[in-house]
């Protein structure tokens, strides 16, 4: 009955996990390594030219998740992009894709 009775308690509380805030994300990092991604790309995702940061804004998701799926893997990107991406959790990159593809170019 106890084991019943602690998993209803603790149940609710996994399953009521709240998913990532992509933008939170990009603008104060993941707080596991990840940098606030707008200190490159940009608050508006517009990126940085003069660092070599692309734009992202209105970018498919799922390009920028594969993107950092790879980058995560060593493949593409650059050290920093790299180290940033396998510091992310799956959600999170998805999240942070989700955030910068619901942006309008400038």
């Amino acid at each position: 009955m106890r084991r019943w009775l602690l998993a209803a308690l603790l149940l609710p509380g996994v399953a009521g996990a709240a998913a990532p805030d992509g933008r939170q994300i990009v603008l104060h990092g993941n707080g596991s390594g990840a940098l606030p991604c707008a200190a490159c790309h940009g608050v508006d995702g517009g990126g940085k030219a003069a660092m070599g940061a692309p734009a992202l804004a209105g970018l498919p998701a799922l390009q920028i998740e594969n993107d950092l799926a790879a980058f995560a893997k060593g493949k593409g990107g650059n050290a920093i992009m790299q180290s940033i991406a396998k510091s992310l959790t799956p959600a999170q990159a998805q999240a942070v894709a989700a955030y910068f593809s619901s942006l309008k170019p400038t």
